[in-house]
């Protein structure tokens, strides 16, 4: 094999469940792999590193030599078809990171799996919905990690060092339905702002994983199996009223929270923001008229935004060889 191309998806992250640590596991959460944005990736064989990317050159180069200190190789060539936008709550990390430890992976049969190469590449230490989404796809909830003997802390992925990714305890397939994905030009939180924010507002109180998990459990996976996109979608905008989702909404200036008001005002039956967005996940019954209408909307606001339609994605990652 000296040749292939991967396709990711986008990962949406609805909450992280405990950051609280009471029952000796913090971070857990739900999410859902999407079709798009995602990366497409052609990768070959080289004898050094050649990196053909609009965004992302340096951060894959990065990601390369680091994984040629644990498993060397010559070099690889990386052409960036499509790339996924960058701080916006899509899980661009990861996703970059998995499908370059996979085209190396597989171009020089190390035999790694999704989980080996996650840790390799330092992604998993939070959430493990990104690598479950690009594992298998599909509506993902994890288990968090033990507290504290495996993760002494509630920061990031990013912050934490050699932690590997937590359990999957479900995937589930979504329901083939068009998703709108909601775009408000906002502020965007990461690197040290991030940080910051789980290092003073954390741990959270114990009552707000409580409601968490009461609201997954019995309202969130029951609408899901039964294809009850009603409650699903009241689900979600409980979800954006309290605990950690307030924060990450705050910490992003008005306009988010004026795009969510806007968004089940005007008929959507729930809209959740992904991470620390901007980007909002949002389910509605006329999901067309309700793009057409957001667009609108959309140009009232400041520096504006953008929407579009995709659908769940249940597989993961695809490659193709040549």
């Amino acid at each position: 094999m000296h040749h292939i191309k991967i396709t990711t998806p986008s990962r949406l992250h609805f909450s992280l469940l405990d950051l609280n640590g009471a029952l000796g596991r913090v971070d857990g959460g739900f999410g859902l792999a999407i079709a798009e944005p995602n990366f497409q990736i052609i990768a070959e064989r080289a004898a050094n590193i050649d990196v053909a990317a609009s965004v992302y050159r340096e951060r894959a180069i990065t990601v390369l030599q680091r994984l040629q200190q644990t498993y060397p190789f010559p070099g690889i060539k990386l052409t960036f078809e499509s790339e996924i936008p960058m701080h916006c709550g899509f899980g661009s990390g990861t996703q970059l990171s998995l499908s370059i430890a996979q085209a190396v992976n597989m171009l020089y049969q190390f035999g790694l799996n999704v989980r080996e190469l996650a840790q390799v590449v330092g992604r998993g230490g939070t959430s493990g919905i990104g690598v479950a989404a690009f594992d298998t796809g599909g509506f993902i909830v994890d288990g968090g990690h033990r507290y504290p003997e495996q993760k002494a802390s509630f920061l990031p992925s990013s912050a934490v060092g050699d932690i590997p990714p937590p359990p999957i305890l479900l995937r589930y397939p979504f329901p083939e339905l068009p998703l709108l994905i909601v775009m408000p030009n906002c502020s965007r939180i990461y690197g040290d702002a991030e940080i910051e924010l789980f290092r003073t507002l954390c741990p959270q109180p114990e009552w707000v994983a409580q409601k968490l998990s009461h609201i997954l459990l019995l309202q969130i996976l029951p609408a899901l199996i039964e294809q009850d996109m009603n409650t699903l979608g009241e689900a979600l905008n409980d979800i954006q009223t309290f605990g950690w989702k307030r924060v990450e909404i705050d910490a992003q200036g008005p306009e988010l929270q004026l795009t969510l008001d806007y968004l089940r005002d005007s008929g959507a039956f729930g809209a959740g923001v992904s991470s620390w967005g901007p980007a909002i996940c949002v389910i509605a019954e006329d999901i067309h008229r309700l793009k057409q209408e957001t667009e609108v909307f959309l140009k009232t606001l400041p520096n504006g935004g953008t929407c579009f339609i995709t659908q769940a994605n249940n597989l993961g990652a695809s490659v193709m060889s040549g």
